[in-house]
């Protein structure tokens, strides 16, 4: 997934065509200062930048969390945030749980790939492409080896922009892409496919609130985050621009169609050969 497309971040794209990496690049300065300016967004200092992510643990065949887990809390440190994304099935409002429970056996534990800016990922999407400028700053769903990989100095930078959800939507959207493939479920066109993954984030940050482990102030910094990452150049590309993600009100509908629907509301959006999203999906 990518707010900013331009430069690396287009020719990673063109290279590896939809579907096969979906990528988000580094932000944009200007839209995080707009969205500051408002004041919806807190700053906060960011962890150390040492901290890494590991896969999940094993969930036990009950479905609970394996011996040992930690589940985490609220989501108040980047580190929490992770948990929510990576903790084993069976932690209340965690992301594997959801979606073992939407999903049943097709849902696997996925593969989290951590990397730092200046090094190239170690999955097939970085055997691939050994430029390291066109994984700086970046998270991104590689489809050749169904794994998520994120740079640790990434998420550090999300975390002091706007506090722990920003990491946490992030991966959610990046999820949301494995949620496609993993049920063949492919938004038909580009910018469908990025709003179907904006929804189906929407979706699992619900299930996260629902479970007090995203607080209910985060959820409007998450639409205000997906409206700052839309496309303002929408009218000079195609939806099916391998590169093209929603507009700004697009990407802030799709993501509040999600937390306040279901999966089948998002699907339906991927069927959008315009890429567009009701507003009635948001509204009723």
């Amino acid at each position: 997934m990518s707010p900013s497309r331009r430069g690396n971040g287009a020719r990673s794209g063109t290279r590896y065509g939809r579907g096969v990496r979906t990528k988000w690049a580094a932000f944009a300065a200007i839209s995080v200062s707009v969205a500051l300016s408002v004041g919806m967004l807190s700053g906060c200092n960011p962890v150390d930048s040492t901290t890494t992510a590991s896969t999940t643990s094993p969930a036990s065949a009950t479905g609970q969390p394996a011996a040992g887990s930690d589940c985490g809390g609220a989501a108040t440190t980047e580190a929490d945030a992770l948990k929510v994304i990576t903790g084993p099935i069976g932690c209340p409002g965690g992301v594997n749980t959801y979606w073992a429970q939407q999903l049943g056996s097709v849902w696997t534990t996925p593969r989290f790939v951590v990397y730092r800016d200046g090094q190239i990922p170690d999955d097939q999407c970085g055997a691939q492409d050994r430029n390291a400028d066109d994984f700086k700053g970046n998270a991104f769903y590689c489809r050749l080896d169904d794994t998520v990989a994120y740079s640790q100095d990434f998420m550090a930078r999300l975390y002091q922009q706007g506090g722990p959800s920003f990491p946490m939507f992030v991966l959610m959207h990046e999820l949301g892409h494995r949620v496609s493939r993993l049920t063949n479920r492919v938004g038909v066109v580009s910018r469908s496919e990025e709003n179907q993954a904006d929804c189906l984030a929407g979706t699992e940050a619900k299930f996260s609130h629902d479970a007090k482990r995203l607080p209910g102030v985060d959820v409007a910094k998450g639409s205000v985050l997906f409206f700052s990452l839309g496309d303002s150049w929408f009218h000079k590309e195609s939806p099916s621009d391998p590169d093209a993600h929603g507009t700004p009100d697009q990407r802030a509908a799709a993501f509040l169609t999600g937390y306040r629907h279901d999966t089948a509301k998002c699907f339906a959006i991927g069927q959008s050969a315009s890429g567009s999203v009701p507003l009635t999906g948001v509204l009723g």
